[in-house]
């Protein structure tokens, strides 16, 4: 049975990449599509936003059954604060270790419910292999080592050891033994290459398990460069960063005598997260404020803990946002729905009641749930079956001979139900139009391209693949969760969830205000 090499290129945008391969400017990525297949709509979960992505990516499950629920969240079970993005203020406030505990041992040992890939296809009996990938969860004990200049923080460091796969390296942390070799997977890293966590790193071991032929049943190589690129530059500027990715596996199938000898015992897939939308406002209007929006209320500081006696906790993710209730102040949410509507630049509103999902937008409102109850019915075309009242405008949807079909906001059922959770998810979730990003005072937006949201330009991205000997079922668009059962069918290792098949039979929360 053939290996599997998982790609990953953070924020691969298929409206990006669909032209430019078209184009020739990726000769490498088109030549694996027209060995294999290409499919241009593989769907993101929502929110989607890198941390929440990956796991999907890692696990083939949605945020409410891996409890990552995005990049800043509140878990109310167990009063925790989980930050992972990139602000200075909210890094501070929630102290420089617990940031580097969170982000290298809690967020894998702890956060993260579901078993990954690098578990399931070890406990199966095969070796993996990890390549500078957030989720990295396996059997086998490797020790976290401390860059240099972390070592002149005494206090900010401490000797930890981590699970992950039989290879693993995560950036200038982490660099395991590349099989029997004696030989560790390193790659250019240091303060200026992002500690290593970098496309000029996994390239490097990527390379390195291509010399030593030492490539394992499983690999998933991580290419992030492109997320950063797009963010400083827009997604159509940092297609250069693609175009580099093309060129590093072009020189990795070289060291196999090209892609038809490498697929003789190899199979191969490539997507992303999810994509970005451009963001063309300038700074004054493209940065919704909702400490201003909101500012009759009480509000926890940017990455700051429950105090005494804050009325709501605001957690921005890009183009999404979600917003927690302390007990005793739920009566607000109507309220605060209606002074988020009122700026134009915000889109949709997601609740959890005892109505069931709810989508409040400027222009109408919708209530759905999964099942057959009262109201209208319909399928997707995943076998989710669906109940709903109101206005399927909101979501831009129709119903044709029974079945839902989906515009700018794919797969919206799925993805709105799967983002609800009891112990992580807030009481609502807030997204605005294409173009603009929320904030708070002590965090900053982002100027080239941003996501998050549900639409389809934070959504979208390719999944190519070549050698598979298992595919996916026909006439089914792939989304994000759907890439891990591929990887495992094509391993004849079983999976949690089938592939192409609903994960909507009675999930979600009913909304409660937050217990602190």
């Amino acid at each position: 049975m053939k290996s599997v090499l998982l790609v990953v290129i953070d924020a691969l945008a298929s409206r990006v990449v669909r032209p430019a391969m078209e184009a020739g400017q990726l000769p490498v990525l088109k030549a694996i599509a027209e060995a294999g297949s290409v499919h241009w709509g593989s769907t993101a979960i929502f929110p989607s936003i890198t941390p929440a992505a990956t796991a999907a990516l890692a696990t083939g499950c949605y945020p409410s059954e891996t409890g990552i629920a995005g990049a800043y969240y509140y878990d109310q079970a167990n009063d925790h604060v989980h930050y992972y993005g990139d602000d200075t203020w909210a890094i501070i406030r929630r102290g420089m270790g617990e940031f580097f505990n969170d982000f290298l041992v809690r967020m894998n040992r702890d956060h993260l419910r579901r078993d990954t890939l690098f578990q399931l296809i070890e406990r199966a009996g095969s070796p993996t292999a990890c390549l500078n990938f957030l989720w990295f969860r396996g059997n086998v004990t490797h020790q976290l080592k401390a860059p240099w200049l972390l070592r002149l923080w005494p206090t900010l460091w401490k000797p930890r050891e981590i699970q992950g796969p039989a290879m693993l390296s995560l950036g200038d942390f982490a660099s395991g033994e590349i099989g029997g070799t004696g030989q560790k997977l390193k790659g250019p890293g240091g303060l200026f290459r992002r500690f290593g966590f970098s496309d000029a790193s996994t390239r490097e071991q990527l390379l390195l398990l291509a010399r030593q032929r030492e490539l394992p049943r499983f690999t998933l190589a991580y290419f992030p460069d492109n997320d950063f690129e797009s963010h400083k530059q827009g997604p159509e500027e940092a297609l250069a960063s693609v175009a580099r990715v093309d060129e590093a596996l072009g020189e990795f199938l070289a060291e196999y005598g090209g892609l038809q000898q490498f697929l003789k015992a190899h199979a191969i897939l490539i997507t992303g997260d999810h994509s970005q939308c451009e963001m063309p406002h300038d700074a004054e209007t493209s940065g919704i404020r909702l400490d201003e929006l909101l500012a009759n209320y009480t509000i926890v500081p940017a990455g700051g803990d429950w105090q005494h006696d804050e009325e709501l906790m605001i957690c921005p993710n890009m183009r999404a946002a979600q917003i927690y209730i302390r007990k005793g102040y739920l009566q607000l949410i109507d309220q605060i729905g209606e002074r988020l509507l009122a700026d134009k630049r915000v889109d949709q509103i997601f609740l959890h009641t005892d109505r069931g999902f709810e989508v409040r937008t400027s222009h109408g409102e919708l209530c759905f749930q999964p099942g057959e109850c009262a109201g209208e019915r319909g399928e997707d075309e995943y076998g989710n079956h669906w109940t709903w009242e109101g206005n399927l405008d909101v979501i831009d949807a129709r119903r044709e001979d029974g079945r839902l079909q989906y515009g700018k906001y794919p797969n919206a059922f799925e993805r709105i139900a799967t983002a609800f959770d009891s112990e992580v998810s807030g009481d609502l979730w807030v997204t605005c139009h294409p173009g603009y990003e929320f904030r708070l005072a002590d965090t900053t937006i982002h100027q080239g391209g941003s996501h998050g949201s549900l639409h389809a330009d934070d959504s979208l991205s390719p999944l190519i693949s070549a050698g598979l000997t298992a595919e996916l079922p026909p006439g089914i668009t792939p989304r994000s969760v759907d890439v891990a059962p591929l990887c495992l069918a094509n391993l004849g290792i079983s999976s949690p969830h089938e592939m192409g098949r609903g994960h909507c039979r009675g999930a979600g929360k009913t909304s409660q205000a937050t217990s602190k």
